[in-house]
């Protein structure tokens, strides 16, 4: 991963926060070299938010690595007999139909293998994760950077960059994954929550849920009688009202923790293990009762993850007081950065 590279920026859009971080190889190090965010009150003005952001930022490079998600974006987790890692691509391909609901002439393809086992005959398999997009979702995503002036790098997606900013944190600050355990990253963003599953690095799990801030948001809202724009200002910094905001959230935060728990039964299952970690990341993992309620639910150890922490920062471009504070959402900008 940490290869010569020129410097790019990893942007991740958000439904409601544009995320954009600059990573550059300055001899031996991969330095953050430019940061930036900025609120997107609604999807007609995310083209022109981007705009904005790339302007205030200054960033040295117009070469971009950001993701697609959502309902045209699927995961599907299938075994296939064991094959050479170059052909598997192919072969997913020719198979994909029987697992998408999408026509495959329209769809982009890529796959991971997971790990290896056998068959219900004994025979060689792999488990393999098979992500499909739609080729006219990829296509508008990458329009929109190419009409800003900015240069698409690669198109990926908030459950692979969650690792790959893992990946990059366990290089650059050794230790920070304790060996032979397994953890799941949880990103909770305000439309969804992504969650990989990571064993010794590599993915085995990778699953998006669509439950994340403005759920909690909109729960507060209810709660208290207010306008959702209270409600967030409200959910930031609960203050006195925080015993009514951890009410308020507890029906959000148990629907939110049961898909997560699934997940979590879902790779046991396929992979005889067991999580033992939960790192959380995003937006709203900046609210005070998200580690704790989670935790409680979850019955696993759960703590918010820094994913600059080991990252030498370049204090003359970058407001390190303000990516210190904001550093819990910018995990996928990183891993997207980090991958090119």
């Amino acid at each position: 991963m940490l290869k010569p590279r020129r410097s790019i920026v990893g942007l991740d859009i958000g439904s409601s926060c544009i995320k954009a971080v600059e990573l550059t190889r300055e001899k031996y190090d991969l330095v953050v070299s430019g940061y930036a965010q900025i609120d997107v009150p609604n999807e007609a003005s995310r083209q022109e938010a981007i705009a904005e952001l790339m302007r205030a930022a200054k960033f040295r490079s117009k070469r971009v690595a950001t993701a697609v998600s959502g309902k045209n974006v699927v995961f599907r987790y299938v075994s296939m007999p064991e094959m050479a890692e170059d052909k598997l691509v192919q072969a997913v391909r020719l198979e994909a139909d029987k697992y998408i609901p999408f026509d495959v002439a329209d769809v982009e393809i890529d796959a991971q293998r997971l790990g290896s086992g056998t068959d219900a005959a004994g025979k060689p398999d792999m488990k393999v994760l098979l992500i499909a997009a739609k080729k006219s979702f990829v296509a508008d995503h990458v329009r929109l950077l190419v009409e800003l002036g900015l240069q698409p790098a690669s198109i990926g997606v908030d459950g692979f960059a969650l690792g790959n900013a893992w990946e990059l944190g366990d290089q650059v600050n050794p230790g920070i994954q304790e060996s032979g355990r397994t953890v799941a990253l949880v990103d909770v963003g305000s439309a969804k929550t992504s969650i990989n599953i990571l064993r010794e690095n590599t993915t085995c799990f990778a699953r998006e849920v669509p439950l994340g801030g403005q759920d909690l948001t909109n729960a507060i809202a209810r709660r208290l009688g207010i306008e959702p724009g209270a409600a967030e200002a409200v959910k930031r910094e609960p203050g006195e009202q925080a015993a009514l905001v951890a009410e308020a959230i507890g029906q959000v935060l148990d629907d939110l923790g049961n898909e997560i728990n699934l997940s979590f039964d879902f790779y046991e299952n396929q992979f005889d293990g067991e999580v033992q970690d939960v790192r959380l990341t995003g937006g709203s993992a900046l609210l005070p009762s998200l580690e704790e309620g989670l935790e409680r639910i979850l019955e696993k150890r759960t703590k918010t993850w820094n994913p600059i922490e080991g990252l030498k920062v370049r204090s003359d471009a970058v407001d390190v007081e303000a990516l210190n504070r904001q550093a819990p959402q910018l995990a996928v900008a990183i891993g997207l950065a980090a991958a090119v």
